[in-house]
């Protein structure tokens, strides 16, 4: 939130800083649910409304690789711990020309990127997840959370912002 505050009052310097205390009382006021997009209504200062709206903008951040340069503790499966940095094939950014956080379209679903395949299908397939979170499977194998990069379609790139 301090990085999204930063952004916030340098592109709108005439913004004001409001807190909980304040919006909860006027959203309970204008009867609307405890939702972000109706604090924002309040927050906006609209004084009254006549419909609860549906339509709202969503984003998150998400983390590109791993950040960390060493272990103190060997993760699950080695008996070494990693003092190198050496990234495991699954732990790259991009693939194919296809980045981590890249809104895709595989048939008639929307998701973006989560990670890539190692292993035997290395450089043939990723794995996606939509807006929630819940994983995207190839049709008719709900095993299998990899999906080839030929079924994709790349919507747009994103950097470290997934939105929708």
């Amino acid at each position: 939130m301090n990085i999204v505050r930063k952004r916030t009052f340098s592109k709108y310097p005439d913004a004001v800083i409001t807190y909980g205390s304040t919006t909860t009382p006027k959203r309970k006021e204008m009867e609307l649910d405890k939702t972000h997009y109706n604090d924002a209504i309040v927050i906006s200062g609209i004084n009254t409304i006549k419909e609860n709206p549906t339509n709202y903008f969503y984003y998150k951040q998400f983390r590109k690789k791993k950040r960390s340069l060493h272990e103190s503790i060997p993760r699950k499966g080695r008996t070494q711990k990693n003092v190198l940095a050496t990234r495991i094939s699954k732990n790259t950014k991009c693939r194919r020309g296809f980045y981590l956080g890249d809104k895709v379209r595989y048939e008639n679903q929307i998701g973006w990127i989560y990670g890539f395949a190692g292993g035997e299908q290395y450089g043939k397939e990723c794995v996606v997840r939509d807006i929630n979170g819940d994983y995207i499977y190839k049709t008719g194998r709900k095993s299998s959370r990899t999906i080839d990069f030929k079924s994709l379609v790349v919507i747009c790139h994103n950097n470290n912002w997934i939105f929708t």
